[in-house]
C-alpha cells in the first residue's frame, strides 16, 4: 500500500510536513514516532506506545493522523528523499556538479555530506534501510527513483573525472561509481547505525575511505 504512493512529488510534500508540524503536540507525535518506528520497525510498533512516548493520548494521535500507515509515511518518507534526491543536488546542484574539484575532494565532500545526512536521522535511516529489505515492491519504485537522481549524476561524474584523466579509464564508469556508493554506505551505516558512540575521527576516516577508493580507481 505504501509503494504505491510513493513519488517524487509525494516525498517532497510529506518531508516538507515533516519538518515543519503544525502544532506542538504534532511535533511531539512525530519525534515520537520517528523514535518508535525506527527501533521496532512498521509491525512492531503500536500507536498506543507512540501515543504514550509522545505524553498525548491515542485519540489525539488519530486525530492528527487517522491511520497508522500516515503516520508511518510522515516519518520515513524524508528518509526516502534524503536517499534518492539528496537535498544539495537538488537545491544547489552541487552535489555531483563542481567541475573545478578533484576527484578526492569531490569525494570527500559528498562522503562528509551523506555521513551528516545519516548522522542526524539515524531512526529514520535504520528504518529505510529495514523495510528496504523486506518490502520488495517498495524497494522496487525506491531504486527507480534513486537511478533517476542519483545513479544517473553519479555516473556522469565519473565519466568526467575519466576525461580529465583523474580516473582510470579501463574501468566502466558503473564498476566505479558503484564501488563509491558501496564504500560510502558501508562507512555510514557504520558510523551512523553500527556504531555511533564509538570514538570515532570522522576526518580521519573519511580521508583513509577517499584514498583507499583512490589507490583503486585512480590514474
Amino acid at each position: 500500500m505504501i509503494a504505491r504512493r510513493i513519488s517524487a512529488r509525494s516525498l517532497r510534500g510529506e518531508s516538507a510536513r515533516y519538518e515543519r508540524p503544525s502544532t506542538e503536540r504534532e511535533a511531539a507525535i512525530l519525534q515520537a514516532a520517528t523514535q518508535v518506528f525506527g527501533s521496532r520497525g512498521y509491525r512492531g510498533a503500536r500507536t498506543a506506545d507512540i501515543a504514550a512516548q509522545a505524553r498525548v493520548t491515542e485519540r489525539t494521535l488519530f486525530r492528527y493522523f487517522p491511520t497508522k500507515e500516515k503516520l508511518y509515511r510522515r516519518v520515513m518518507f524524508p528518509a526516502l528523499l534524503a536517499a534518492t534526491m539528496p537535498r544539495e543536488l537538488n537545491e544547489t546542484g552541487k552535489l555531483f556538479a563542481a567541475d573545478s574539484e578533484s576527484f578526492a575532494d569531490w569525494h570527500r565532500r559528498v562522503l562528509k555530506l551523506r555521513t551528516a545526512a545519516a548522522r542526524g536521522a539515524a531512526s529514520q535511516f535504520r528504518l529505510m534501510l529495514g523495510t528496504l529489505m523486506t518490502d520488495e515492491e517498495l524497494r522496487r519504485r525506491v531504486i527507480a527513483i534513486w537511478r533517476g537522481n542519483v545513479w544517473k549524476h553519479a555516473v556522469e561524474t565519473v565519466q568526467r573525472f575519466q576525461k580529465r584523466g583523474k580516473l582510470r579509464t579501463d574501468l566502466a564508469p558503473e564498476a566505479i561509481a558503484r564501488a563509491i556508493i558501496s564504500l560510502n554506505l558501508g562507512y555510514i551505516i557504520a558510523r551512523a547505525l553500527l556504531a555511533p558512540d564509538a570514538p570515532w575521527d570522522d576526518e580521519a576516516e573519511i580521508e583513509a575511505t577517499v584514498k583507499l577508493l583512490l589507490g583503486g580507481v585512480g590514474s
